[in-house]
């Protein structure tokens, strides 16, 4: 029976309490239980599709008469900019101009196309046009006459200037003064994290149709529904005449949310072009400077004091981040405050105000650069104390979260950072420093942890299906971009209902199946989508055993379903379950479900130790990750093969940002100087190390009726503090700012 209850939904570590509509679940799958399909590796559904170029991205989608849509990009910082909009209306091939002059053309509360763009690649007009060609003459037709305004994209200059985006956000909790004052050895370190760009595969891209009164939009984004309301407001719209199809997509990582400005503007242009399909797609330049990035950490200072024996007495942080007009507060403060016990801490998170493009999240925003400062001032404080590293964070695990003081549903931090240390050998460490190796390299470990959230919650619905053939059809209103989570969904569905796997298909990444589920970010898709398809296929399922006892008449009680066949308790009865589904002629029979609510006084968590081994040059500064050591905690794995990629990915991306990845800006200019995949610097598979990876794999009892977290951003945060720890452990040299080039690494090293 549906009910409504409250309940406390998390995303991203911001809390909601919110009424959510819950059907009854079924019991939890007990830890004993043995598995047939879920928890086993199999190859990625979708797979054949993706290798063969049959899966069809956003990018694919070519509709009859569809116009080329083009928007221009102000290349400057600050400006005020004059267009001749009615020149560029009289060029052949030209059906439709967008300008600051058409206010009424907005996204959420702000004008698409202003005439005082704010930051280089602002939107300042948009053209939908019959070819390519129309498209270059409409855009120099435009004859656009900028006056520079002044403007700060240096982050110093900005705390100079006292230039805030908002106040200061403060905490504190016990007295940190008197902490300090307990303390054997305080360290004092300061750090610095560059921005960094999603550079997704797929570049941003929407194509968007009016058929009438019904919008019909095909978006790159990670939450169709998000952009369906988004849409749906901007046009005045009842919600079901929006339809938004994401099928395929190649990675966002926080940076496609929605309906996006791409889709939007799609969407307008083909409104002004009578209804004609648009397609507007970004090309890399836009996407390094208008698609969003992980914004940069001026400094993180920390003051950390602790006792001999490593127990932490005080934690004092203070983070300054370089934020745009429009974008939030990144959690950067949050490790100091969370990942290990201390009573007493001090944090402050300062946004300084700078003329870039709105930030957008990008996996674990605000907690992977607060861990790379933390945990490398953690490592120093090991020194300090001349303890090993692990023993230090082994001596501070903590059961409740600091923060809300309420338990963790499950922990296994303790056996994550055991795990990985036999992995990766520790114990060997000081022997791999210090002995010589043949190419004249030094080596060295080094490790990190990591928390996130990962919990997920309602709402979030599904249905399955089941026609006279015993196929089964899962249908929810997810996104796969690109984690594999249809080939999980279909796993949680074979393992409930007893079949196969190829007897189970997936539907995901359209509203028009009207089954809600949330946005693909947060690292919320499996934890919340998948318990609903569990319950879903639970409600089939007894749906056939009701079905079957009428058929073979016995009770249902007395039969279950094995490999696609009912089976009676008794070993009598054994037979396929077309047997009863081929009497179904054109019917179906359609079992629902929806995710539960989160559990009440508790936090759901996910954690993570990381072990990574480098090669340094240190004449020439070369660094290199030879292997990294990924252990994490995140409850029951249901697709191994594909949690194993997401942890492989998440390293990659960790490494790119511990080593490469940085935008740079030209500060007379407040332009990006690097957005091309040329100049920015990207992990290739020259640089890919080793990774070994493991998962605790222990449900937790708490989370969901399937005992599993989420696990999108988990294996990039411990990753860079991880490298910056090994290459300390290697050479004696403590690089505290990201990316740690050569030139950084040099400049180190001479003090």
């Amino acid at each position: 029976m549906a009910k409504l209850q409250k309940t406390t939904v998390e995303m991203e570590g911001r809390f909601e309490e919110r009424w959510v509509l819950v059907e009854e679940e079924p019991p939890a799958w007990e830890d004993e239980r043995p598995l047939n399909v879920a928890g086993t590796r199999v190859a990625r559904l979708t797979g054949p599709r993706r290798v063969s170029g049959a899966a069809r991205y956003v990018s694919d989608v070519a509709l009859p008469g569809m116009l080329h849509g083009v928007i221009m990009r102000s290349p400057h910082a600050h400006a005020t900019v004059e267009l001749d909009v009615e020149a560029a209306r009289a060029v052949p091939g030209v059906l439709a101009v967008l300008s600051p002059a058409d206010a009424d053309v907005t996204q959420g509360r702000n004008p698409i196309f202003q005439s005082e763009p704010t930051f280089a690649g602002a939107p300042v007009a948009a053209l939908a046009c019959e070819t390519a060609e129309a498209a270059r003459a409409g855009l120099e037709a435009l004859a656009p006459r900028y006056t520079v305004l002044g403007f700060v994209t240096d982050a110093a200059q900005a705390l100079a200037e006292q230039r805030l985006q908002e106040d200061p956000v403060e905490s504190e909790t016990g007295d940190v003064e008197a902490g300090m004052a307990e303390a054997d050895v305080i360290v004092e370190a300061e750090y610095a994290t560059a921005a960094q760009v999603h550079h997704a595969l797929e570049p941003h891209c929407g194509v968007a149709q009016w058929l009438g009164d019904e919008l019909h939009a095909y978006v790159s984004t990670q939450g169709i529904w998000d952009a369906r309301t988004e849409f749906a407001r901007a046009f005045e719209l009842d919600p079901d005449r929006v339809h938004v199809t994401c099928e395929f997509m190649g990675g966002g990582f926080g940076a496609k949310q929605g309906a996006t400005t791409e889709g939007m503007v799609a969407a307008y242009l083909s409104r002004a072009a009578a209804g004609r399909a648009v397609r507007v797609f970004n090309d890399r330049r836009a996407e390094g400077v208008a698609a969003g990035h992980r914004s940069e950490t001026h400094t993180q200072t920390y003051r950390i004091g602790a006792r001999r024996d490593g127990t932490l007495t005080a934690i004092e942080v203070t983070s300054v981040i370089a934020n745009p007009m429009r974008g939030w507060i990144d959690p950067t403060t949050t490790p100091a405050r969370t990942l290990y016990r201390c009573a007493n801490v001090r944090a402050q998170a300062i946004p300084l105000l700078i003329d870039v493009e709105p930030s957008n999240a990008f996996r674990a925003p605000g907690i992977m650069e607060g861990t790379f400062g933390y945990e490398s001032a953690l490592d120093e404080l090991a020194a300090a104390l001349s303890l090993d590293p692990l023993d230090l964070r082994r001596a501070n695990d903590v059961d409740v979260d600091q923060i809300s003081g309420l338990p963790y549903t499950a922990k296994n931090l303790e056996a994550c950072i055991d795990r990985a240390a036999e992995l990766a050998g520790w114990t060997e460490r000081g022997a791999l420093r210090d002995r010589e190796h043949p190419d004249g390299r030094k080596r060295g470990l080094g490790a990190a942890c990591q928390i996130w959230w990962g919990g997920g919650g309602p709402p979030a619905h599904a249905l399955v299906r089941m026609g006279h053939d015993g196929v089964v059809t899962v249908v929810t209103g997810a996104q796969d971009i690109g984690t594999g989570v249809t080939t999980a969904f279909a796993q949680v569905a074979a393992e409930e209902l007893g079949l196969p796997l190829d007897r189970v298909r997936v539907e995901v990444g359209s509203t028009r199946y009207g089954v809600y589920a949330p946005v693909s970010g947060g690292s919320q898709t499996m934890p919340s989508v998948a318990p609903a398809v569990r319950s879903a296929a639970y409600d089939l399922r007894g749906k056939l055993l009701e079905l079957a006892g009428d058929v073979f008449e016995v009770s249902p009680d007395d039969l279950q379903i094995v490999d696609g066949s009912f089976v009676s308790l008794d070993g009598a009865l054994r037979e396929p379950i077309v047997e009863v589904t081929g009497k179904l002629g054109k019917a179906q029979l359609v079992g629902t479900g929806s995710r539960g609510p989160n559990p009440d006084g508790m936090r759901v968590n996910t954690f993570g130790c990381q072990i990574a081994q480098v090669a340094v040059d240190v004449a020439t500064g070369e660094i290199s990750v030879e292997r990294v050591v990924a252990v994490h905690d995140i409850g029951r794995v249901i697709a191994p093969l594909q949690a194993r990629s997401q942890v492989e990915g998440g390293v990659l991306q960790g490494l790119g940002f511990a080593l490469m990845e940085e935008r740079v800006i030209d500060p007379t200019t407040g332009t990006v100087v690097n957005a091309n995949l040329e100049d920015y610097k990207l992990p290739t598979h020259a640089d890919c190390p080793e990774i070994v990876v493991e998962f605790i794999n222990r449900p937790d009892p708490h989370a969901s009726t399937l005992g599993l977290k989420g696990l999108g951003e988990p294996p990039i945060v411990p990753t860079a503090p991880a490298i910056a720890n090994a290459i300390y452990h290697a050479t004696g040299v403590r690089v505290r700012t990201s990316p740690i080039t050569r030139r950084r690494f040099l400049e180190a090293r001479a003090g």
